[in-house]
């Protein structure tokens, strides 16, 4: 995300809680991947929890834009 991006976010997160659940959970699954990406060696179940966790990162990140181009949609 851009500084453009992460301003409106810090905007709008008073008007749209769904925003503020989006984010941390989006930060939440960063900090698991980091933690993951640090060990030497993974385990079948620690490399399909990266893959969930890259999925539902994802998600979080596509809905968190979807919210944002609403917005500039709607404040245009």
């Amino acid at each position: 995300m851009n500084e453009d991006d992460r301003q409106l976010i810090e905007a709008l997160i008073p008007q749209v809680p769904e925003l503020a659940q989006l984010v941390a959970e989006h930060e939440a699954f960063e900090a698991q991947l980091d933690e993951l990406g640090r060990r030497r060696y993974l385990s079948d179940a620690e490399r399909l929890t990266v893959a969930r966790l890259k999925k539902e990162k994802l998600r979080g990140k596509d809905r968190i834009h979807q919210i944002l181009a609403e917005h500039r949609r709607t404040s245009s």
